[in-house]
C-alpha cells in the first residue's frame, strides 16, 4: 500500500494530520520512563500494556526498530479545560478508537503484514485489564502501549512530522503511531 494513500485515508477519517517516517526517526528518552513510574494515569503495574510489564525502555526501543516505517497520526481537539483529566481522557479514548478503526480500514484496503500500534494512552481494549487479577490478556495480539511506555519524545516526533504539538488555550493534541514494514 502506498504511503500517500495511508496518509490521505487518515485525513479523510478525521485525523488533523498524518505523516509517514522511518522508525529510525522516532526519538526515545529512557529517562521518560519516570513519568510512568510516577503513575499519574493510575495504570503502572496494573495494565498489560504499561510498565513494568510491557518491557524496559531498551526493549521498547527494540520493538520500534523491528519495523521500518511509522504512520504517525494526530488529532487536535477543542476542550473547555485542558487540565480536566476526565475531558482529555475521553478525547484520548476517542483518538484510540479512531486509530484502531483506521488500522482496520487500511488492512481491508490491502495493507499487508502485521504492524504494531502505539497509542496516546494505555491499552483499554477490555473494560478492565485482567493483569491485577493475574489472568492472561484476552487480546495479547492487539494489546498496545502508549508513547510514554515507549519513552517516545512526542515533541521531537511532532517536529519530525511537521505537526503542531502545542497544547495552548483550549486546543489539545494527541498522537498515535502504527509501525509497519514497507
Amino acid at each position: 500500500m502506498k504511503e500517500e494513500h495511508m496518509k490521505q485515508t487518515a485525513l479523510e477519517n478525521g485525523f488533523a494530520a498524518a505523516a509517514v517516517i522511518g522508525t529510525d526517526q522516532i526519538y526515545t528518552v529512557p529517562e521518560y520512563r519516570e513519568f510512568c513510574v510516577q503513575n499519574l494515569c493510575g495504570n503502572y503495574n496494573k495494565n498489560y500494556g504499561c510498565p513494568p510489564y510491557c518491557g524496559t525502555p531498551e526493549e521498547m526501543k527494540e520493538k520500534i526498530l523491528r519495523y521500518r516505517r511509522a504512520l504517525v497520526l494526530q488529532t487536535r481537539n477543542q476542550v473547555k479545560d485542558m487540565y480536566d483529566g476526565e475531558e482529555t481522557g475521553r478525547l484520548k479514548k476517542t483518538h484510540t478508537k479512531k486509530t484502531l478503526k483506521l488500522i482496520q480500514l487500511l488492512k481491508e484496503q490491502g495493507m499487508e503484514g502485521k504492524g504494531l500500534a502505539i497509542m496516546a494512552g494505555s491499552c483499554n481494549l477490555c473494560e478492565s485489564c485482567k493483569m491485577p487479577e493475574g489472568k492472561p490478556c484476552p487480546h495479547e495480539d492487539m494489546c498496545f502501549s502508549c508513547l510514554s511506555a515507549y519513552c517516545i519524545d512526542a515533541g521531537h516526533l511532532a517536529k519530525s512530522c511537521g505537526m503542531d504539538m502545542s497544547w495552548t488555550g483550549n486546543i489539545v493534541s494527541f498522537f498515535s503511531i502504527y509501525l509497519f514494514d514497507a
